[in-house]
């Protein structure tokens, strides 16, 4: 199992680092609207310790510049590459997680532990024939992992009982491709903040005080498939992993050339496109 969910991240790595080299060149056309120079001041607010307001200014400055190059005149997309400002379209999303986190490289109990899902988004093609797109999403997403002991024929326990609840702010940033008719595939970096750090963790019903924190933001990839249906309502399964540590660990061995703990969640949600 160990073997499976680590290759999993493993690909998610390399469909991340490939995806990045098919978009430079498209990367390298938002300098013209701006966003390169976001990125400058975003990471001097960044050094400062203000990465919140690093994130929303960022953010808000993408949405503008996407805003501002559909009511330009003068295009700055090739040909090949255009914004249709008839289809920037906007949507919510719902649905649930089930979710695992790895320690010291051993997936831990399985994708036990359920939760909520849910936000918004808007995408928009880069395509001519809109094959290809890009989606900014702002998502609530639960993930964590839970433990039932079991009893054998004495009605004797084993193991701890054990449960880890997450709550994250999400901000994601994917490219979607239609391969057939309706269905998509989407890949894409996620930043991800953690609402709360403090009383989170629980073994045999009491707090788990002696731990050591987890990471106040996290740094995740994803991949999924989506189906659209009456060009409205669709539904979207993705995979969502951990590109770097959520919680430095004491590990014998490594894990994605670091030791520490990952997230490993699977996202099932029905949306709405207006």
């Amino acid at each position: 199992m160990y073997a499976t969910f680590a290759g999993m991240n493993m690909i998610l790595q390399l469909a991340m680092l490939t995806m990045a080299l098919l978009l430079e060149p498209l990367l390298k056309t938002f300098q013209t609207i701006g966003v390169a120079h976001c990125v400058v001041l975003t990471n001097q607010i960044f050094q400062k310790r203000k990465m919140k307001k690093g994130i929303l200014f960022f953010f808000s400055f993408f949405f503008f510049s996407i805003y501002s190059q559909q009511n330009s005149s003068s295009p700055t997309f090739s040909d090949e590459f255009q914004v249709g400002r008839s289809n920037f379209r906007g949507g919510i999303r719902g649905g649930f997680t089930a979710s695992q986190i790895t320690k010291d490289g051993f997936a831990f109990q399985g994708f036990n532990k359920f939760g909520g899902y849910g936000g918004a988004f808007v995408n928009f093609p880069i395509s001519r024939n809109g094959k290809w797109k890009i989606q900014p999403e702002l998502n609530f997403i639960m993930k964590g992992c839970k433990h039932t002991p079991k009893t054998d024929e004495d009605g004797i326990m084993h193991g701890d009982a054990y449960r880890l609840q997450l709550m994250y702010g999400e901000m994601a940033l994917l490219g979607k491709w239609r391969f057939f008719k309706g269905l998509e595939l989407e890949l894409g970096p996620a930043f991800n903040i953690l609402f709360k750090n403090i009383d989170i963790e629980k073994v045999n019903g009491y707090t788990n005080l002696g731990a050591p924190p987890f990471a106040r933001f996290e740094f995740a990839g994803i991949i999924g498939l989506n189906y659209i249906f009456f060009n409205h309502l669709g539904v979207d399964l993705r995979f969502e992993g951990s590109l770097l540590p959520v919680r430095k660990y004491r590990a014998s061995h490594w894990i994605y050339l670091m030791g520490g703990q990952f997230n490993q969640t699977f996202c099932f949600s029905i949306y709405y496109q207006f």
